[in-house]
């Protein structure tokens, strides 16, 4: 199978990121359909108390679900280098161990969602009106996230070399299905959040099974071999290099979610469902962040790989442009039409309050958000991982354990409790400023640049 890729080391450079992100926005945004969809029907057809039990798991499956999916972060970084500098024994050393990793990554992440995870939500505080809820979803979910892992490990690989177009052609058959079976086993069936949680992971292993048989079926030099799964030294370090610091990263994050969402919890039911209304709305966002940050990272890590310096620090500032220009674009349109998507997910006037604060404080400033992760994709690319993984925890993390521990006290209300999230971006912002100035010195100088690295837009 012939798969059309983007060549990232020439052209004009904010084309080439955007024509390589589009797809990679476009599947994001299909993959995050899965928790939408999933909430809407629930909160129409199950009512508020399960609908805040499908919300009060969320920091907690992006913790453990965060850390592995790092780990496909810096599988892909080794594949895209390897794939740039046509080091093809490297590129399959990469797969194979993708793959290997992906497969006990993926187990361990199972057994622990299964058996420890749900005791995660008393301790949290989950209201007692939304435990059993919480806990089904919980441990249905965890079940299928091997398939998750190994759909990312596989959709990774193909970032790596510049398909964006065979991951986005599973997803969407695997957003079908799960739409259809959401309707069938919660709308018809009435089988409520574990409904809800076997359509997901019915779906998420039919898009893992699909990536899989494509690689394996290529007859391009990323050809995946089911028989020669194993580990590599060498191309396993350099992938944990990049992804333990990346998903320890988001690991971070979501753990200062998790306390977070303890608090949430004490403003009862009607709170944990308004806010993740909220989330998944606003996870549309996200996702284009996120697209936007691999395709970077991607852009990077190839450049890298091929030498081609000059284009990776003209990358830097225009990388930066483009995800301004999109992010603010996209989060004013949505807060515009706050109050129309908040009656998607539930009515209730109380869930609908949570719903539009939450919205407006979060998306007002996501564009600072947007742009400390495209930093940090940056910074991953280049091989500087362990500073992302510090922003973190001292300045995201840190900083929201200190406004709930210090400020939320003196004025307690749900807005201020809000207001942790744009302070942290606003000092992870300025952190990486810092760091940037410093670093972005230290790349060698190309010799010379070829003609076809001279972009249209840059030529006198």
């Amino acid at each position: 199978m012939r798969i059309r890729n983007i060549n990232l080391t020439e052209g004009t450079i904010w084309k080439q990121i955007f024509a390589f992100a589009l797809p990679l926005l476009i599947m994001n945004l299909m993959q995050h359909m899965y928790a939408v969809v999933d909430l809407m029907i629930v909160g129409n057809f199950s009512g508020v108390e399960a609908m805040a039990g499908v919300g009060a798991t969320a920091s907690i499956i992006n913790m453990l679900i965060g850390l592995s999916l790092g780990l496909s972060t810096g599988c892909s970084v080794v594949v895209a280098q390897a794939n740039g500098a046509h080091d093809y024994d490297k590129l399959y050393k990469a797969v194979h161990m993708s793959y290997a990793l992906g497969l006990v990554s993926g187990f361990a992440v199972s057994l622990i969602g299964v058996f420890v995870a749900p005791h995660m939500l008393v301790w949290m505080g989950t209201p007692a009106d939304i435990l059993p809820h919480a806990t089904t979803y919980l441990r249905t979910y965890f079940i299928g996230a091997l398939p998750v892992i190994l759909y990312n490990m596989g959709a990774g690989i193909l970032r790596g070399v510049g398909d964006t177009r065979h991951p986005f052609i599973y997803l969407s058959i695997g957003v079908i299905l799960n739409i259809g079976l959401d309707f069938l086993f919660v709308g018809a069936f009435d089988w409520g959040v574990a409904g809800a949680g076997w359509a997901y992971v019915i779906a998420q292993t039919l898009v893992a099974l699909l990536v899989t048989i494509s690689l394996a079926r290529s007859m391009m030099p990323f050809r995946l071999f089911l028989l020669d799964i194993a580990f590599h030294k060498e191309v396993l370090r350099d992938a944990l290099k990049v992804g333990i610091p990346a998903g320890l990263q988001a690991a971070i994050v979501a753990v200062s979610n998790v306390f977070l969402q303890s608090v949430i919890n004490t403003f009862g039911k009607h709170a944990v469902a308004g806010y993740t209304a909220a989330s998944r709305s606003d996870g549309f966002v996200f996702m284009v962040i996120n697209g936007l940050a691999l395709a970077v990272m991607t852009f990077v890590s190839v450049n890298m790989g091929a030498e081609r310096y000059n284009r990776v620090r003209r990358g830097l500032r225009e990388s930066l442009v483009l995800t301004f220009v999109v992010i603010v674009s996209i989060s004013a349109v949505i807060l515009l039409c706050r109050n129309p998507i908040a009656a998607l997910f539930n009515s209730d006037p109380d869930v609908m309050r949570y719903t539009t604060r939450t919205m407006l404080f979060v998306l007002s400033f996501y564009w600072l958000f947007a742009l400390c992760e495209v930093m940090g994709s940056i910074l991953r690319g280049i091989g500087h991982a362990i500073f992302p993984m510090v922003v973190s925890l001292v300045c995201m993390a840190g900083v929201r354990l200190v406004w709930i521990s210090l400020v939320l006290p003196v004025w307690y209300s749900f807005d201020v409790l809000l207001m942790a999230y744009p302070v942290s971006w606003i000092i992870s912002f300025i952190a990486y400023l810092i760091f940037l100035k410093i670093k972005r010195d230290t790349l060698p100088d190309e010799d010379e640049v070829s003609e076809g690295d001279l972009a249209p837009d840059t030529v006198a």
